[in-house]
């Protein structure tokens, strides 16, 4: 009897099907991708063999670390060590590969026999590399190609494979080559270890620890910083889809509670030849959990589907290889269930409240609309509202299934304006008018600038000042996100630190740290905190208004240099001009004479920098996924309506209205109902921006900003998803023919 209801309205059910599907799918395929990217960093540290990774105290992923490459001969004598190999990780921005990562090894190193050869031979002098068999095939090459990279060309003379994805869509160059190549002479970003008897791992970790506290060693898969944020990646894909699946869980609502309202008569029927309510509430219940059920194998279908689609892009191919597990695909099946039960749980409460008599009376049409509905329809002007109005409980339940997927993308927007507009005003910070970046690093927290472009820009016609700037990310005790900034004390860009306690920093080993940073560590000035293992004085406390800035500290240029390994590189360069007005020219004409940098001005920075680009790639897929799934349900409502008012929309054909004037009719209920769905989403976009601020450690950095470009945004997408959802309605409408509409029961 489920399945035959739900035959009855095969339209319906096969919207309400694609609705909970796609929503399943987001889950599954994002699930898919988070897992995919957060398990391929975490084989790169656990297929080398090694039984320790040595890098730096506090540095938030290993990879980012930087250690003298003089301490591998020391790590040697450790007791217990037997093999020790110094890598070096780069990232490098092309235009096949936005993110393409190259390693640097000892071509004699036991970390070496991870990549497997499928072709050609092992690295044995320099200029020679090493693809990976993905890298391979979306450039191109094979053995004994030229491959060029960071403006040096390199043979390669083999082709490996890991099974790691983004291993084998990067390369492998030797040590001495990836120092140079990666600005790093001198430095490793970590050490690889292995030691003589697994069983003493402990004591060696211990023995490192207490000889070396600005170095770290960690055990493959021991919790750290680094899991934790592989944590993160994996869980932000489900709590993305999770908002998808509610809209589509929402829309099953929508449809269950149409079902009750159409079978009125009919339920009352069931009710007086004796069936009781609980058997009402099950068949209700029986026929959501299909609806659900369905759409959640269909879901887990298109999941896997969208995750095979993307390996046919080559520019992401490696970076979002998804990776299915049963687990992810038995979460999304539960997740859609749950939904389909508790979307069934007030239709079914509701048919099951019906009185025999009064069921075996209702019309249908209209329906039971109550005393104030009536008296609120009188008054609102418009047939759309009124329209609206006749079925509260489903124009309810649609505005916010539709606003929650329109609140999730306004809470996403505005608070990647918010994060563009910090960065612009870290940027332009200490009266800049343009910012210098590293032209060859596709990840700030990788760029290094030459700091010998910034003495040779400083002395160009019509600059007035240039300002050093190097920043990195490290954690501190109840702070896992601490962004440490290095500077000149003697330029310009330290002044916009406004102290408000203390003075600037004026040698090494002094910080200053921001206001929420210090409420937060509850440090006063006078006393020391450890960065990377060593220890600071904090000789001042600011504060400017930039959360990125208030939650970290200032040390000298120098030290930061030391500290991360940095030699005389710096992140971004700050440059004041004697003319601001010729901030365009200026910038083109010092990127045609330093190719190795892009400038922009500090307005325009974040345009330029592949993370940003990338986050708006990322936001677009969501708008795109929010629009497929709020369509869907609208489409569903909209075509409800249509049904219910058969012989309303016969009546007024027979009266004269053309096909046209009904097409309007029902579009412009589509867009009001788009529209109020976009009012909702608003204010539950606005709500969940408030509390994404309340996340302790990270709620700092999710500031919001509601500019323009978030409203417009939103406009734009209540007009798309009205005008999808109204347009198979109003053409379904406009097709009746007067006689058989009048004539629908």
């Amino acid at each position: 009897m489920i399945l035959k209801n739900l035959w009855r309205r095969k339209t319906r059910t096969l919207l309400t099907l694609l609705g909970v599907a796609f929503g399943v799918a987001a889950v599954v395929a994002l699930s898919a991708f988070g897992e995919g990217f957060a398990s391929s960093f975490e084989k790169m540290f656990a297929t080398t063999s090694a039984d320790l990774t040595v890098s730096q105290a506090d540095a938030m992923m290993a990879f980012l670390s930087a250690v003298d490459d003089s301490l591998g001969d020391e790590l040697r004598q450790v007791a217990g060590v037997e093999e020790v190999a110094g890598e070096v990780f780069g990232m490098v921005q092309m235009d096949e590969a936005p993110y393409f990562i190259v390693m640097g090894e000892d071509p004699r190193s036991f970390t070496m026999q991870r990549y497997r050869l499928i072709s050609g031979q092992p690295i044995t002098t320099r200029k020679q590399i090493l693809l990976g068999k993905l890298a391979a095939k979306n450039f191109k090459k094979e053995v004994g190609s030229t491959f060029r990279l960071n403006d040096s060309t390199y043979r390669v003379v083999g082709i490996y494979e890991t099974g790691v994805s983004l291993e084998d869509g990067g390369a492998v160059m030797g040590l001495t080559d990836a120092q140079r190549a990666f600005d790093k002479e001198g430095k490793v970003s970590y050490y690889s270890l292995k030691v003589k008897d697994v069983r003493r791992i402990s004591e060696v970790k211990a023995a490192i620890e207490k000889q070396w506290p600005t170095l770290a060693a960690a055990r493959s898969g021991e919790p750290s910083r680094q899991t934790e944020m592989f944590g993160l990646y994996r869980s932000f894909g489900l709590f993305i889809g999770i908002f998808a699946v509610l809209v589509g869980g929402l829309g099953m609502m929508n449809t269950t509670l149409m079902s009750v309202f159409e079978r009125t008569r009919e339920i009352g029927v069931l009710r007086a030849v004796g069936w009781r309510r609980r058997r009402v509430v099950n068949l209700i219940l029986g026929e959501s959990l299909v609806l659900s059920l369905l759409g959640g194998l269909l879901g887990i279908l298109i999941g896997i589907g969208l995750t095979l689609l993307v390996r046919l892009s080559p520019a992401v191919e490696s970076l979002l290889q998804g990776i299915l597990t049963p687990t992810m695909l038995a979460q999304a099946l539960v997740i859609a269930l749950l939904l389909g039960a508790v979307g069934g749980l007030y239709p079914a409460w509701r048919a099951a409240q019906l009185a025999p008599v009064e069921a075996m009376r209702y019309e249908g049409g209209s329906g039971d609309v109550g005393r104030i509905t009536r008296q609120l329809t009188r008054w609102i002007p418009g047939s759309a509202l009124r329209n609206l109005l006749r079925r509260p409980t489903r124009t309810l339940v649609t505005i916010v299934g539709i606003g929650l997927g329109v609140g999730f993308i306004v809470a996403l927007s505005a608070m990647s304006e918010g994060m563009i507009q910090e960065f612009t005003t870290l940027a332009g910070a200490g009266q800049m008018d343009l910012v210098v970046q590293d032209a060859k690093a596709s990840d700030l927290s990788v760029a290094a600038l030459d700091e010998r472009v910034a003495d040779q820009v400083r002395t160009q016609p019509g600059v007035k000042g240039v300002s050093k700037m190097l920043m990195k990310t490290s954690s501190a005790p109840g702070l896992p996100y601490f962004l440490v900034f290095g500077a000149d004390p003697r330029e310009d860009y330290v002044k916009h630190f406004r102290i408000h306690e203390g003075r600037v920093i004026e040698k090494s080993r002094d910080i200053m740290i921001g206001r929420f940073a210090a409420t937060s560590l509850k440090k006063g000035l006078g006393e020391s905190i450890r960065i990377n293992g060593v220890g600071y004085q904090i000789v001042g406390i600011y504060e400017t208004g930039v959360s990125y800035e208030d939650t970290g500290g200032v040390i000298t240029l120098r030290e930061a240099q030391e500290r991360f390994g940095m030699g005389r590189k710096l992140t971004l360069m700050g440059v004041q001009l004697d003319d601001p007005s010729q901030a365009e020219s200026m910038a083109r004409q010092l990127e045609a004479q330093f190719p190795s940098i892009t400038v922009s001005l500090t307005s325009a920075m974040t345009q330029r920098t592949q993370d940003f680009a990338t986050m708006d790639a990322i936001l677009g897929a969501l708008v795109a996924l929010t629009m497929l799934v709020g369509g869907v349900v609208m489409m569903n409502a909209m075509l409800m309506s249509v049904f219910e008012r058969t012989q309303e929309i016969g009546v007024l054909r027979a009266v004269g209205w053309r096909r046209r004037r009904i097409i309007g009719m029902v579009l412009v209920e589509s867009l009001a109902l788009s529209l109020l769905s976009a009012l909702m989403g608003i204010g539950i976009g606005m709500g969940l921006s408030a509390l994404f601020t309340l996340v302790p450690t990270y709620g700092t950095f999710l500031k919001a900003l509601y500019s323009p470009k978030v409203f417009q945004q939103v406009a734009a997408l209540a007009l798309i998803l009205g005008t999808i959802g109204g347009l198979y309605p109003a053409w379904r409408a406009s097709r009746m023919q007067p006689i058989e509409a009048l004539r629908y029961e």
